[in-house]
């Protein structure tokens, strides 16, 4: 399977620097795309804003499995990114779309959402009555997500469709980090624990 990790936002309430923090003895961006590739998905990591240093700090990862793709219009937000990433997915498999500000993602987090979508056209983890990421799309939903004007909005798009639901149990999947605060928190919970946050899911 695949995944488009969106990493090109200007990340205004962080002063442009949450993907650059320190997470686990790496950064957050760095800790985000390994989760993707140890989940063995093709990852296509979306720049944008910071695009030299984004790029300097994945060339630690020599994997056939990461693509690197630029989105010049990163200023429009999510959208835009999600649709430039899109133009790069293989056709006809499912994909995850995911954020590169959530450190609490591993691995297991991704693989604990496959085999549960069915029919619907996507599957959302929901954590407490929050929705949370990453997000399973069936492959039909690249071509939609092309179509989409650059400033598109994922929620709106995806309420012409069958959405199922994933109610999990652990928080990491609507953990990001949009502040220092919400930084500090999240690493503050993470020193007060010897074991990773554990990806666990319920049937919706």
């Amino acid at each position: 399977m695949q995944n488009i990790l969106l990493a090109a936002g200007l990340a205004s309430r962080s002063k442009g620097e949450k993907l650059f923090l320190p997470w686990r003895g790496e950064t957050v961006l760095q800790h985000a795309v390994r989760a993707s590739l140890e989940a063995e998905l093709d990852t296509i990591v979306v720049t944008g804003f910071k695009r030299t240093e984004v790029e300097r700090l994945l060339g630690v990862f020599a994997d056939s499995n990461l693509e690197l793709v630029f989105n010049p219009d990163f200023a429009f937000g999510q959208g835009s990114s999600t649709i430039c990433g899109a133009k790069h997915l293989k056709e006809g498999e499912d994909f995850f779309i995911s954020l590169a500000d959530m450190p609490l993602i591993n691995a297991a987090h991704y693989t604990g959402l496959l085999g549960k979508i069915g029919e619907a056209a996507a599957l959302r983890p929901v954590f407490k009555g929050k929705p949370g990421h990453p997000v399973l799309l069936k492959s039909g939903l690249k071509e939609v997500i092309l179509s989409q004007n650059p400033d598109f909005r994922m929620k709106d798009m995806l309420s012409a469709y069958t959405v199922k639901t994933c109610i999990v149990d652990d928080e990491a999947y609507v953990s990001d980090i949009d502040t220092i605060q919400a930084y500090r928190v999240l690493l503050l919970k993470d020193s007060k624990t010897n074991h990773p946050f554990k990806a666990t899911t319920s049937s919706p």
